[in-house]
């Protein structure tokens, strides 16, 4: 099992559901459990779902740890970001973390910025990936393209007059100030 075929699910859980042959396998070692079956953890029995969480917790000392612990070739972070993530995992402070890093809290102010960027940029990236691989949307694609009817709808009460200009319009109502999303495309 390789990481570039897993799931976002998959590896926010740490492990993998193979239902044809009801087993959980842990991305990070390959142990597995199977369903169905009763088994001796923390010196009880439990589930195969549970047995395999309470592994995970046990064995790689967490999903996040586990993650965390992946060569970097991996997961692309650098160690300043692996830092406040962890920091931002054990809800720590800016000025806590800072203290430990040795850098200022507006430092780990702007790490965690990039951080909530690259994040924004990986779902964009990963919906981007779906319209290439997602062979339902492929095939819903395909079949919009063939049918080649362009219709137009008209919605009744709208008026069909075109927006004004930008220059025209007041420069604090340009562009979208409630969403950082947003702010790199203001007209300004």
């Amino acid at each position: 099992m390789e990481f570039k075929e897993l799931t976002v699910q998959e590896l926010a859980h740490g492990y993998v559901w193979d239902a044809e042959v009801g087993l959980y396998h842990c991305i990070f070692c390959g142990e597995t459990f199977e369903k169905g079956l009763i088994y001796r953890s923390r010196s009880r029995m439990t589930s195969a779902r549970r047995a395999m969480a309470e592994h995970i917790l046990d064995s790689h000392n967490g999903v996040f740890y586990g993650l965390m612990s992946l060569d970097k070739q991996i997961h692309g972070l650098s160690d300043s970001q692996k830092d406040i993530l962890e920091g931002m995992y054990l809800e720590k402070g800016n000025r806590e973390v800072s203290e430990e890093m040795g850098i200022s809290a507006a430092t780990v102010r702007t790490h965690k910025f990039h951080i909530q960027r690259m994040k924004r940029e990986a779902k964009i990236l990963l919906a981007l990936l779906e319209q290439i691989e997602n062979e339902q949307i492929l095939q819903e694609r395909k079949h919009l393209e063939q049918s080649g009817a362009k219709e137009t709808v008209s919605y009744p009460n709208i008026p069909s007059k075109e927006p004004e200009p930008a220059e025209h319009v007041q420069p604090s109502l340009i562009g979208n100030s409630l969403h950082p999303f947003f702010t790199q495309y203001n007209l300004k």
